[in-house]
């Protein structure tokens, strides 16, 4: 559901944020202005692309109205009690669509230069927000969605995918013996090609006690740190302009850019809960993914696996079958939520959670770029 944009403020109110946020880019004089990048196409080639893609979105209605200032008001995104969420949508349900889903984020169309500007308020005051009718976005969601695109694109190459025998999935990290000592790893990994994959996604069971499979794909360049898993898929910068490491409203700080990571679902998949230390734009290419959000106060509630965890960061809490008893205060969370739709791109800021449901076969690429230090206290405050 698109939310519509009251009237905009002076600039001067950018001030209101200057204490937490104002540093999160590069001075002025060291970057390109990021709301006309060059690399990046202001109107699509073919006019009907945007109308394309636009007829591709589901309409989900909100249970209250999307308020859209031009700057953040102090408590946006609004937030519900996270019970309410998880009942009025079980997570295990994912084709259950409800009437009314606990939409607060807002929705700018990237082909308005003052909504583009707004978003650019938004995401300086380290909030999350959708973009949607980006060209060069919208141009990959139609060939993605085109008959053996994907097939054509990614060929034979075997790549890394992640396995469960469920449909949870929570990441975890190698560690020492001692840190392992009675850990049983959630997933695993294997080798397989994207028609193998695919085959899977499309005819798996959709059980959430089956067996899962989320395929991955990572192009990074040749710049140190990059940390790019094998192999190295190179032309998803080709695909995904936006995500160039070039200064736009979807890189921040580009020599913080750590290449473009592709995740594909299959219905049911869940990501658990968790909270990254970078921000993050993350684009949906394909499909519909549901987003649950959480500000970084509600670390309290969350009751997250220590640092020295091989799963440090994420909760404890089954969110699609929470233990009350064990985790008391979990209710004291909130919480609000988002379908990402093709073309739609999600600005997640540095330490919010997010709990991720494939809601059918999908096609979601990321990027990072930095981190803002405006949550730290919070997330220090947590063992973090």
């Amino acid at each position: 559901m698109h939310s519509s944009l009251s009237s905009f403020s002076s600039p001067a109110f950018d001030n209101r944020y200057d204490g937490r946020f104002r540093q999160s880019r590069p001075p002025p004089h060291e970057r390109v202005d990021p709301l006309f990048p060059r690399h990046m196409k202001e109107k699509p080639g073919d006019p009907k692309a945007t109308k394309e893609v636009e007829g591709m979105q589901r309409t989900y209605p909100t249970v209250d109205p999307v308020e859209c200032p031009s700057f953040p008001d102090p408590d946006y995104p609004r937030a519900y009690p996270v019970l309410d969420v998880l009942k009025n949508w079980p997570p295990d349900s994912p084709t259950a669509r409800p009437d009314r889903i606990h939409q607060q984020l807002c929705t700018f169309d990237y082909g308005d230069v003052d909504q583009r500007e707004a978003a650019l308020r938004y995401q300086e005051a380290e909030v999350p927000f959708i973009v949607r009718g980006v060209p060069d976005l919208d141009e990959a969601v139609l060939r993605w969605g085109g008959d053996g695109y994907l097939e054509e694109m990614f060929g034979g190459q075997e790549f890394k995918v992640e396995y469960s025998e469920n449909n949870h999935f929570m990441y975890w990290r190698s560690m020492s013996k001692r840190q392992m000592l009675d850990f049983k790893p959630p997933t695993s990994m294997v080798d397989m090609t994207y028609p193998a994959w695919l085959s899977k996604a499309l005819t798996s069971p959709a059980s959430p006690a089956s067996p899962h499979w989320y395929f991955r794909a990572s192009g990074c360049s040749s710049a140190p740190g990059q940390g790019c898993p094998p192999p190295n898929f190179e032309r998803l910068f080709e695909e995904l302009p936006i995500f160039q490491p070039l200064d736009s409203l979807f890189v921040v700080d580009p020599t913080q850019q750590r290449g473009i990571h592709c995740r594909f679902g299959m219905e049911g998949i869940i990501a658990e809960n968790h909270f990254d230390g970078a921000r993050n734009f993350v684009a949906l290419i394909g499909g519909e993914r549901r987003y649950i959000l959480g500000h970084p106060s509600n670390c309290p509630t969350m009751s997250l696996l220590p640092k020295e965890h091989p799963s440090g960061r994420h909760s404890e809490v089954d969110w699609s079958d929470p233990d009350l008893e064990k985790f008391p205060s979990f209710p004291a969370t909130r919480v609000n939520e988002v379908v990402l739709q093709p073309g739609h791109v999600l600005y997640l800021p540095t330490a919010w959670f997010h709990y991720i449901i494939s809601l059918g076969v999908n096609y979601q690429c990321n990027t990072r770029s930095g981190k803002s230090a405006g949550y730290d206290d919070i997330i220090h405050d947590c063992g973090f």
